[in-house]
């Protein structure tokens, strides 16, 4: 039902008013011979149920009014739904409105109303049809259906329109002879929808088995979905693969380490004893100085002359954080040397900060001989450009308040079905650059194609392509439950399945 308010098909009266419903009055008797007298009311406006019933009046034998919905009658209801007085009387209220209506100029839109609601039929009698064959719902009823039918056309809605956004799903090929497997090799690149690690929202920080997370990690699901078609293309010409790490230089001073470890030690103990909340064993932590402070205070006690300690250090620090409350910033390390000739010894270390996420590009080359080889090139560049995008796939198609994720591709280095081991394995890859040229040669050159008009002589295609999740030393077995190799699929199944002998990843 319409939100709008209810538009009337009748002339307003001297007081702007208007009738948006109408009532008929029936009787039904039931088996025992008693009679019922029914007031029935129906929507007559241009924008709601025209034609429905609004509301239901049965009159009791002892004179009361009950609502037929609202209270038990369902025996009197499946009467008045067989009523043929009710059918009458409902037609030739029909044709009053009708009759009225064309006096407002509304005739016809009230008809295409009737005709938008299902009941045109029944309140002419086309095709024997009658306002019986329509079952009696209360207007609550009928604007749950209503929701519930609008909900449905939603989704199905959203689900058109995500497959009309969609790259086809096709198995896609250059040259063409690719795709009939002779023993060439060629690189396999599969296109899929993108599935997120944490797809509830949150990671629970217990695990089914009970768990900590402190303990398992961070856990995580596969990042693929749906297919979304393949494409074959030949081996590029510069081919290569870079693993790299993150290491970093790294300085801690003794005094630093020293405080560090101390603290670390005193809450560490503290964590262990009972009914011990975490903020108390901070507070207790860092005001329990330990060794580590005595030897400092007696550092102090022994201070003088030039010599280096770790008072002097102590003291330096104390000192430029109350010279930087009014705007004067010193060098530690510079004052300390200038008066003991000494420097601090940072120890120095190269210490390792991460794994690294690795890159591919790869450059094709695209010179069509036919107008289907064409067909195929238009069908390839299209089919990296589309997927790489984000989509606007809300329920709301007009929203833009979130976008979805872009597909996420496999790829894979083949010699028929085998994975050709001589070349490195990748995980699943987001593509974050396709680069098409369409003057590779410096100038402008197309033949006619009645497919589409004209077409590039040749063409160039660079993609990059960046994997979802790093490398780890353990992924060269191959038998991990980690989702980025499951991912894999076939990839390390069978006869593809990792060796020792086998470049890895």
């Amino acid at each position: 039902m319409s939100d709008e308010k209810p538009i009337s098909p009748f002339k307003p009266d001297f007081f702007g008013r208007a009738p948006v419903t109408e009532k008929i009055t029936y009787s039904v008797t039931d088996a025992y011979g008693d009679k019922y007298l029914i007031n029935e009311v129906f929507d007559i406006s241009l924008n709601g149920n025209t034609g429905l019933t609004k509301e239901i009046l049965v009159r009791s034998r002892d004179g009361d009014k009950q609502n037929i919905f609202a209270d038990n009658y369902s025996d009197i209801l499946e009467l008045v739904q067989n009523s043929p007085e009710r059918n009458t009387k409902y037609k030739n209220m029909i044709q009053k409105v009708v009759s009225k209506s064309r006096e407002n100029d509304k005739g016809v839109e009230f008809n295409d109303s009737l005709q938008a609601n299902g009941t045109y039929n029944a309140a002419y009698g086309v095709g024997y049809e009658s306002i019986n064959d329509i079952p009696i719902l209360s207007e609550n009823t009928r604007n749950d259906i209503a929701i519930t039918n609008q909900a449905a056309e939603d989704l199905l809605r959203l689900e058109n329109y995500r497959k009309s956004v969609q790259v086809k799903n096709e198995a896609l090929a250059y040259p063409p002879h690719l795709k009939d497997n002779k023993g060439e090799d060629y690189i396999f690149i599969e296109q899929f929808q993108y599935s997120p690690p944490q797809p509830d929202g949150t990671t629970p920080l217990v695990n089914e088995q009970g768990q900590s997370i402190l303990k398992t990690g961070v856990g995580r699901t596969k990042n693929i979905e749906e297919s979304r078609g393949s494409c074959r293309l030949p081996i590029p010409n510069k081919l290569g693969v870079s693993n790299g790490v993150s290491w970093g230089e790294a300085k801690a001073n003794a005094i630093e380490l020293a405080a560090f470890q101390s603290a670390v030690g005193t809450i560490g103990g503290l964590l262990g004893e009972k009914k011990k909340n975490i903020v108390k064993v901070i507070q207790e932590g860092m005001s329990t100085g330990g060794a580590i402070f005595k030897d400092i205070r007696d550092d102090f006690k022994n201070k003088g002359g030039s010599e280096a300690n770790s008072a002097s250090v102590i003291s330096a620090v104390l000192a430029r954080s109350a010279l930087s409350q009014i705007g004067i910033n010193v060098d530690v390390d510079q004052f300390i040397t200038r008066q003991t000739g000494a420097a601090i010894n940072p120890n120095l270390e190269l210490l390792f900060g991460g794994p690294q996420l690795r890159t591919f590009s790869f450059n094709f080359n695209f010179a069509p001989e036919s107008p289907e080889e064409a067909v195929e090139v238009r069908k390839i560049q299209r089919w990296f450009k589309q997927g790489m995008l984000p989509t606007r796939s809300t329920v709301a198609l007009d929203s833009t308040l979130f976008l979805g994720s872009p597909n996420v591709f496999r790829i894979q280095y083949r010699n028929q079905s085998r994975r050709i081991k001589g070349l490195n394995l990748i995980k699943i890859c987001a593509l974050t650059s396709c680069q098409i040229d369409f003057t590779p040669d410096g100038t402008y050159q197309s033949y006619s194609d009645s497919g589409a008009i004209s077409m590039p002589v040749r063409s160039t295609m660079g993609l990059t392509f960046n994997e979802l999740t790093p490398v780890f030393k353990d992924d060269y077995i191959g038998k991990s439950n980690d989702p980025s190799l499951s991912d894999l699929g076939s990839m390390l199944e069978g006869d593809n399945a990792l060796t020792d002998n086998d470049v890895g990843f």
